[in-house]
């Protein structure tokens, strides 16, 4: 059985990797974790209690998932370190200076960082940087969309899909958004696009513009259980895993092509 700690258990995907994870007879939330000024703190969540104090929890489990908010996530990522279990990571919005703080971290724990679960939007991920590659005169353009609770923008798969495509044509200058006379359309321009309303889940959309025509490469979340079958899928991943960082791709074993 593995046992787990749930960091952001009150939140939307917390909810969901309860749910999740209720009929899985491998697993085991044994405990939630929100802010202690969280109102759910003290009360329980489908039978799983919620504390504030990851420390104190963690000598019963197994592995930590956090689905929090980048301060808080970091917050716990540092309390892991004295703790060398494994940790799976689905927040987002993290700074450049927390993501090479984590990187140097995960010499000392396993870490699992991926800005989203999804195995569809991984394999995305493969597809954009196969068009990219194929496709080296075509204007590039990314479109997400999600709910209007979502805090952050752009989205952390959004700006995933920048990285990929950067990486492959690192000539390209990231902008977010239009706004004015802004004069017509350098070809080394990628426009990351944010729309937020109503209760979409998540989609991103990769469209790719040539002359006489337009490819658009596109992935559909229709609820948040592709993610929590994913974080969990990751959890299985990382027991027994030694120090390191870990992501998606190591699970999918994409990298091997």
């Amino acid at each position: 059985m593995i046992r787990l700690i749930l960091c952001g258990a009150a939140g939307r995907m917390g909810r969901e990797i309860i749910t999740a994870a209720e009929p899985m007879r491998d697993l085991q939330i044994i405990c939630g974790i929100e802010e202690s000024q969280h109102p759910t703190v003290g009360k329980e969540i489908c039978g799983i209690t919620i504390g504030s104090d990851l420390e104190s929890a963690l000598a019963e489990a197994d592995c930590v998932i956090d689905f929090t908010n980048h301060e808080a996530a970091f917050d716990h990522l540092k309390t892991m370190v004295r703790h060398p279990i494994p940790i799976v990571i689905g927040t987002t919005g993290f700074t450049r200076i927390e993501l090479a703080e984590i990187k140097y971290q995960a010499d000392k724990i396993p870490i699992f960082l991926s800005p989203n679960m999804s195995r569809g939007m991984n394999n995305l991920y493969r597809l954009v940087r196969d068009t990219v590659r194929l496709l080296p005169g075509f204007e590039i353009e990314i479109v997400e969309t999600h709910h209007r609770g979502k805090k952050d923008a752009p989205s952390g798969t959004a700006k995933e899909l920048a990285r990929i495509i950067k990486e492959i044509r690192p000539e390209m200058k990231v902008i977010f958004g239009r706004e004015g006379m802004i004069g017509e359309r350098p070809a080394d321009v990628l426009c990351v696009n944010s729309v937020r309303g109503g209760d979409v889940c998540g989609e991103h959309r990769v469209l790719f513009f040539g002359d006489g025509e337009f490819l658009e490469l596109r992935h559909y979340a229709t609820s948040r259980q592709c993610l929590a079958q994913g974080t969990l899928a990751a959890v299985r991943f990382m027991i027994g895993k030694p120090a390191g960082l870990y992501g998606m791709n190591d699970l999918m074993n994409l990298d091997k092509e």
